[in-house]
């Protein structure tokens, strides 16, 4: 949701400052801030799914737990997918947001 009211309001500002603009320079606008809140959000994600796992962690490390196996736990590995999982419907959603700001702004009559 952030990423999308992000981009959308963003684009909407390009916009009102340039009316004249055409959709695909709106929409490639729209990608490129995307990609910006792309990369805190992922920080944010994977900091947010890791931090409930540190103290099983730091249990793991306590005992000598070798680093591939720590990996290869199924916990782990479902953090993990989670994260990427995340990370993919971020991308997601900074595309299709931009693409439907894009043909909304540029397509329907704006009301004051």
């Amino acid at each position: 949701m952030d990423i999308a009211m992000d981009v959308s309001a963003s684009m909407d500002e390009i916009k009102i400052k340039c009316p004249e603009i055409r959709m695909g320079e709106l929409v490639r606008s729209g990608l490129t801030i995307g990609r910006t809140v792309i990369g805190t959000m992922s920080t944010t994600l994977l900091l947010a799914y890791s931090g409930g796992y540190l103290t099983m962690l730091m249990i793991f490390v306590s005992q000598d737990t070798s680093f591939t196996r720590i990996i290869n736990m199924k916990i782990v590995a479902a953090e993990i997918f989670r994260v990427l999982m995340g990370s993919i419907g971020l991308i997601i959603v900074a595309l299709v947001t931009a693409l439907v700001a894009g043909f909304l702004l540029c397509l329907l009559p704006r009301r004051s």
